[in-house]
């Protein structure tokens, strides 16, 4: 799977789909990462650390906490599963942070993505329904709840709108405006069908924009920019080369044909020349995925940084 991946330059987004894609081809743990699984009543957290040098190479990122949310389809606006999702991003948040966060320091939303892409809007959706308030600090304290922080948000586009790199745009925001945290979201890109729009990921190691769709801009870390980065994202897009080759094992295996992956992967190439080796896929219901995964991430996100402050407070402050 590996070599195909390489093949069709496709980047592995989500921790736990590295970690199996691994243990796939050993058939056995990896050194230096830890794994801890909890299960609620409707979802399942796995949290995976890499802790040892040694495995960064051997997992494709960096050291540090991944937080994989796994619930039924976020397409389904369920309300009981929505307070779970939020309940456990809130749990992880202060796992991710590690108390690196003051009560009164500012924290920089940002929601990447382009807005004009329903697939690729999660980030500017994000920002949309977060609680927005570090200007009333200065304008209006009075409108404020006791117990609230500044919180800044920006959806700085794509560079093909703007003409400006997104690392540019949040590296000026934060030289200027000084946050202690910089909370990120983005849409990502699965290499299996079952995780699109069922997945939440969260980590404390940065991101990288378009890595997902082999479009790689400069990182967004703590090494590049001075201050905690914490990464979230769901997948809401899976390449078609992962899909055909999923397919094609699939008949092989109910029809007691040998898969032959040379083959197969000569195949794929020659039905996705016509994009130029490269197409995305996403379900018709992206706009239902993109819609309530926004929503739940921004409360999960809010109800961390304003514990204590109820959810229908915090959608008054929303932009």
């Amino acid at each position: 799977m590996n070599e195909f991946l390489q093949q069709f330059n496709l980047h592995v987004d989500l921790a736990i789909e590295a970690r199996d894609l691994v243990r796939g081809a050993t058939g056995q743990e990896i050194q230096g990462v830890e794994e801890q699984v909890e299960k609620m009543e409707q979802i399942k957290i796995t949290t995976i650390t890499i802790k040892d040098p040694q495995a960064v190479p051997i997992m494709g990122r960096p050291l540090g906490t991944y937080v994989t949310i796994e619930s039924p389809p976020l397409k389904i606006n369920d309300p009981y599963v929505k307070d779970e999702i939020i309940q456990a991003m809130s749990k992880s948040m202060t796992v991710l942070l590690n108390n690196r966060l003051q009560p009164k320091d500012i924290v920089l939303l940002v929601g990447l993505g382009n807005w004009r892409a329903t697939a690729d809007s999660l980030g500017p959706k994000f920002i949309e329904y977060s609680p927005i308030t570090r200007h009333y600090f200065q304008h209006a304290p009075e409108a404020l709840v006791e117990g609230m922080r500044p919180v800044s948000g920006i959806a700085p586009g794509v560079l093909g709108i703007t003409g400006l790199e997104t690392f540019e745009v949040i590296k000026g925001v934060v030289d200027n405006v000084k946050p202690a945290v910089l909370v990120v979201v983005d849409a990502l890109a699965a290499q299996n069908v079952d995780r699109i729009g069922n997945t939440i990921q969260m980590s404390n190691t940065g991101i990288q924009p378009g890595g997902g769709v082999g479009n790689a801009r400069h990182s967004l870390t703590e090494q590049e920019l001075g201050i905690p980065v914490i990464a979230i994202g769901c997948p809401t897009i899976v390449n078609a080369a992962i899909i055909a080759q999923q397919a094609i094992k699939n008949f092989c295996s109910v029809s007691n044909t040998v898969f032959n992956d040379m083959f197969a992967t000569n195949s794929i190439k020659d039905t996705l020349s016509y994009f130029g080796g490269d197409l995305a896929v996403t379900p018709k219901e992206v706009d239902e995925i993109i819609e309530n995964t926004a929503r739940i991430i921004s409360m999960g996100v809010a109800s961390s940084l304003f514990p204590g402050i109820s959810r229908e407070q915090l959608e008054l402050y929303a932009t």
